[in-house]
Parts: C-alpha cells; sequence; structure tokens
C-alpha cells in the first residue's frame, strides 16, 4: 500500500473509530482508518446486540432496515433474584445485528470520503520533538508510514495508541487490569419452554441479563470480573433461575472495560475514545452509545482544531471538558456507586425491590436514557421507615446500608469534582491531586468485591 499523508489517523475501525472517521470525513477532514481485523469480521463476536431507538436521532444515524433489524422491543424490566416484585418500564429499543451495523457505519464513513483499510495493524506513533506527526502500521503489503496531524486511539480496550506513549503529567499510558474488566459471557438458546417474558430482562444480582437474539432465540448473559471461567460458570448458575429452558446453540465471550477513564483523553496530537477510554456504562457494560456521546464531541472539537491548524493540547481540552462535566461525570458516580449495591445479598436485594421507591419504572427509565440514579424526594424520605423495619427484622444488614451510604458519599464527591472539571491543562495537576484519592478509595471497594465474586465463581 502507498500511504499518503492525511489529516487524521483512527488507529480502529469498530463503531467509535467508524463513526469518528464518518463526522470528521464529512466535515471535510482527510481521514484514514486503520483496522487490523478484516472488515468482514466486524461485530461477528458480538452478534445481536440492543441501542435505545431515540438514540438514532441524537446520534444522526438512520434508523436499521431490513435484516439489521431483528426486534423491536418495548420494555425493560428488571427482577430480583427470588422473582418477586418486578420492575417494568417503557423503553423502546432496536435489537439489531452488529455485523450489518458495522457495514453501514463504514459505509457511511466511506461515502462521507474517509479512507478504511483492513488487515492493517497499528505498529508506533512517529513523533517530532515529542509530538506526534503520523503512525507507521503494518498491512498485507508490509510496514508503512502515514504523516498526519492528528492520531484517535478507538483500538479498544488494550488502547494500543495510549499504552504506547510516554506517560506524562497530563496523559496516563498505564494499561488496563484484570480486575479492572468484566468478562461477558452469552449463550444463545433456542427451544425454549417455560415462561419468557419476551423484551429486556435485567437481573441485578447475577449482572445478569437475557433477550431476544436471531430469530425465536433468546441471548441469556453474564458480566463477571477478570474470569472467563467463572463467567461460564456464573452464567450456569444465573441460568438455573430462569422459569425456562432451552438449548444453547452458540456461544460468545469478551471483555469489557469497568474502571474510571484516564483523568485526560487528550495530549498534543492524540485524542482518545471509546474502549480505549473505557466509557462502557456502569450498568450494564454496553459501549456503542456510550462511545457515540464521546466521538461526536470529539468530531466537533479537532474538526475545531483542525482547522485552525492547532492541534496541541489546549487546542484539544474542549473534548475533556464537553465530556467529563457531562456524561463522564454520570459515570464517575455510577462506577463508584453502583458495586455497593450489586454486591448486597439476593435476600437484602428481594427487600429493597419491596420498598416503595427504590426500584421504580421512572428510575430504571432514567438510568438507562440519562444516566442517572433519579428519585423521587417524597418517595425517598417515606423509604426510610421501611429500610430501618428491613434492618429490625434481619432483612436488611446495619454494614450493608453503611456500605451504600459510604460509597454513594464517595460518589457523590467524585461527580460532584468531574462537574467541575479543568478548564485548562494549567489546572489539570490540582484537579487530579483531589480526583486519585477519592478514586483509591472507590476501587478498593470495588475490588474488594470483585475479589469476593472470584472467589465464589473462578
Amino acid at each position: 500500500m502507498n500511504a499518503r499523508e492525511t489529516d487524521v489517523v483512527i488507529v480502529g475501525g469498530g463503531t467509535s473509530g467508524a463513526y469518528l472517521g464518518w463526522r470528521l470525513a464529512e466535515r471535510g477532514m482527510r481521514c484514514l482508518i486503520l483496522e487490523k481485523k478484516p472488515l468482514g469480521e466486524l461485530g461477528k463476536d458480538i452478534g445481536p446486540f440492543h441501542m435505545e431507538e431515540e438514540a438514532f436521532a441524537r446520534f444522526g444515524i438512520p434508523l436499521p432496515q431490513g435484516d439489521e433489524l431483528l426486534h423491536r422491543l418495548e420494555t425493560i424490566t428488571t427482577w430480583p433474584p427470588g422473582r418477586g416484585r418486578k420492575v417494568t418500564a417503557s423503553l423502546t429499543t432496536l435489537d439489531m445485528d452488529k455485523p450489518a451495523f458495522m457495514r453501514r457505519l463504514i459505509s457511511y464513513a466511506r461515502e462521507a470520503g474517509a479512507e478504511v483499510v483492513e488487515r492493517t495493524g497499528f505498529m508506533g506513533v512517529v513523533r517530532d520533538r515529542g509530538v506526534p506527526v503520523g503512525v507507521t502500521a503494518r498491512g498485507p503489503d508490509g510496514e508503512f508510514r502515514v504523516p498526519c496531524r492528528l492520531v484517535v486511539d478507538a483500538s479498544g480496550i488494550g488502547g494500543a495508541v495510549r499504552t504506547s506513549q510516554p506517560a506524562t503529567p497530563w496523559f496516563e499510558n498505564d494499561g488496563i487490569a484484570d480486575i479492572d474488566t468484566l468478562v461477558v459471557y452469552m449463550e444463545s438458546w433456542g427451544g425454549l419452554e417455560g415462561e419468557v417474558n419476551p423484551d429486556i430482562n435485567s437481573f441485578l444480582h447475577f449482572q445478569g441479563w437475557y433477550a431476544p437474539s436471531y430469530g425465536e432465540e433468546m441471548i441469556v448473559g453474564v458480566g463477571m470480573p477478570a474470569s472467563p471461567e467463572g463467567a461460564v460458570k456464573r452464567q450456569r448458575a444465573f441460568a438455573a433461575t430462569l422459569p425456562f429452558t432451552g438449548e444453547a446453540r452458540s456461544s460468545t465471550s469478551g471483555r469489557v472495560p469497568y474502571r474510571r477513564p484516564p483523568f485526560s483523553l487528550v495530549d498534543n496530537g492524540l485524542m482518545v475514545v471509546g474502549d480505549a477510554a473505557f466509557m462502557n456504562k456502569p450498568f450494564s457494560g454496553e459501549g456503542v452509545t456510550s462511545a457515540l456521546t464521546a466521538c461526536a464531541i470529539a468530531a466537533e472539537v479537532a474538526a475545531e482544531a483542525l482547522s485552525r491548524d492547532d492541534l496541541t493540547r489546549e487546542a484539544l481540552w474542549p473534548y475533556n471538558l464537553r465530556y467529563f462535566r457531562g456524561q463522564g461525570a454520570k459515570f464517575a458516580f455510577l462506577t463508584a456507586a453502583m458495586p455497593a449495591l450489586v454486591s448486597l445479598s439476593p435476600p437484602e436485594i428481594d427487600f429493597l425491590y419491596e420498598v416503595p421507591g427504590i426500584f421504580t419504572p421512572e428510575g430504571t427509565r432514567a438510568l438507562n436514557l440519562e444516566y442517572e440514579l433519579k428519585s423521587d424526594p417524597a418517595e425517598t424520605l417515606r423509604a426510610v421507615p421501611a429500610l430501618m423495619g428491613g434492618i429490625a427484622a434481619g432483612r436488611l444488614r446495619p454494614g450493608s446500608l453503611a456500605r451504600i451510604a459510604r460509597m454513594g458519599a464517595v460518589a457523590g464527591a467524585i461527580r460532584k469534582l468531574y462537574e467541575s472539571y479543568p478548564e485548562h491543562p494549567a489546572d489539570f495537576g490540582a484537579w487530579v491531586r483531589k480526583a486519585r484519592p477519592l478514586w483509591e478509595r472507590a476501587d478498593r471497594a470495588r475490588h474488594d468485591y470483585f475479589r469476593r465474586l472470584l472467589r465464589e465463581w473462578a
């Protein structure tokens, strides 16, 4: 391949890379997207995936048609472990074929003018006086070099570009540890017998779910910290609690990040998006719409910086500012707070489902669409006597309630800090010094819970 100079090299042609390349090319930027896999393989390791219908308009993506759209789902139901009081929220979600969706995104990027090359892996960043000025890559015809003005890491959970860069006071280059990942294991079941709720079903205790797959099949899946073997065991235990049986006709597994993003997503001539920036939803592990939110911001900021020919850290800083003060602040709160809730015992979760105002349809919808743990203040006050009664009756341990309150306070402090993310890199160091000890507390609590799961299932 004879490479040519371009404005932007995007490393990774998955959801984030394809969408960002599309949006930048639409703005007149020359983009080269490097994808190490054959393009026909993109999405095959996932198969069916779900995306809220209203997200398509938000991100300017046409609705799916034909074989790409598998099912249109109208509700999401969350279930307590004992299958007592369920909570059903109205939420229109499209069940789609990920390979077909990826083909469509790639076609949009190409039609807008982006160049997409497959079977081509990132080798390294070319630097001039410490500033990125291009990349080296290896494709079917050997190694080549591409001069560019901006490098974007959309390479996935491994963060191939980010982890290859030198660490600075403004930029972290550490890789992700196993304990900061969830292994997702899914089976697609056919020949179903029993009581099957036809839409999306979520189970807090197992970090599990079932939802429609291809045809009449259902996906039955779980998330499990760090351990592929533990994920299979946990999925088996979860499946045994369901009111239906079926034949596992296919299975797939993969890792998603569960940790805070790097404190900064930019450096001179560099941006990080998607799984490479650990942007998955803390309550479900899904990463498509959360990555698209960041990519939409990144496209606007990068296009402005490129048009001014200023790719300094300062010029790219508005991406940090807009992402972390918005979705990033919400995700930071949930990442810190959720482990205290999901670590409750099954009887305790069953009890909380019975308490008015704790799990509600409105709260379920807000969590999935707005990434907020919303509750009605009056309902919350009315829940206090019931919670105290649960402690007196032995249905809720005092330590559990104290842990939720303690981690809720830490999570709240983290969110407040992100909502005041520094406007300029000059103030970044002071902000990090405040954020780091809060995250250390949140990470200790989450790691303790994850290690307990590993002892139980691995």
